[in-house]
């Protein structure tokens, strides 16, 4: 049996627009097997997805995505918030010592990502398949550069907005998250990307990421013309 899991999902708890209870409703009716809600600095979506689904739908691992010194890690199979702005190998060696998974998450996208330093560190795997829109280049490279010396390739939505998410998965043979954290560690996952579904999220993910780089644009003039912020 192949087991379809997401393993890159926000929720309001840090920049994602769809609330843990909004996120537990459409993974109650979703085809996965297993999901890792991912919040970035906190494990708090996690839990409260878990705690909202009780045993109903995909089995949810705990997960995070941790803002290292050099770019952006998930750490999954972790019950505790990994500690932010710690250089790269540290924080995987932190995940490591409380028995999570750490994956390199978009190595190649221009912001708060690894780049090739994701190769050099010992991460169980590396996410070759991104499903933020304007990132298929990025997630080409990373196939291209990382993949052939990864300890396992997988995928995830990356999803900020509810009709995204599932939409880029990582395939495993078993169907529990047992199943896929044994996958993880023999190298026996593949990302499926279903582009279908990317180009339907595609617009409102674009216009997403363009409202919140005007919003940033607008704070920036408003804090060096002195002007009060909101």
């Amino acid at each position: 049996m192949v087991g379809r899991a997401d393993l890159h999902v926000h929720t309001t708890v840090s920049d994602g627009e769809a609330t843990p209870a909004e996120v537990a409703e459409l993974l109650a009716r979703s085809d996965l097997a297993v999901v890792a809600v991912t919040d970035h600095d906190s494990v708090e979506g996690a839990l409260r997805v878990r705690e909202l689904l009780a045993g109903q739908g995909p089995d949810v691992v705990v997960g995070t995505e941790v803002s290292t010194a050099e770019g952006h890690l998930l750490a999954i199979f972790v019950d505790r918030d990994v500690p932010r702005g710690l250089d790269a190998r540290r924080t995987v060696e932190i995940i490591h010592e409380r028995g999570g998974l750490a994956i390199a998450a978009h190595p190649y996208f221009p912001i708060a990502s690894l780049g090739d330093l994701a190769g050099r560190l010992p991460v169980d795997a590396i996410e070759v398949a991104n499903g933020t829109a304007l990132g298929e280049l990025a997630n080409r490279r990373a196939a291209r550069r990382l993949g052939p010396s990864a300890r396992a390739l997988v995928g995830g939505s990356d999803a900020h907005l509810p009709q995204a998410l599932g939409h880029v998965r990582t395939h495993f043979f078993g169907s529990t998250a047992l199943d896929l954290r044994v996958a993880i560690e023999r190298g026996e996952t593949w990302p499926v990307f279903d582009w279908r579904a990317h180009l339907g999220v595609w617009p409102p993910q674009v216009l997403r990421m363009a409202r919140r780089a005007l919003g940033g644009l607008t704070w920036r003039r408003q804090a060096t013309s002195g002007r009060s912020l909101p």
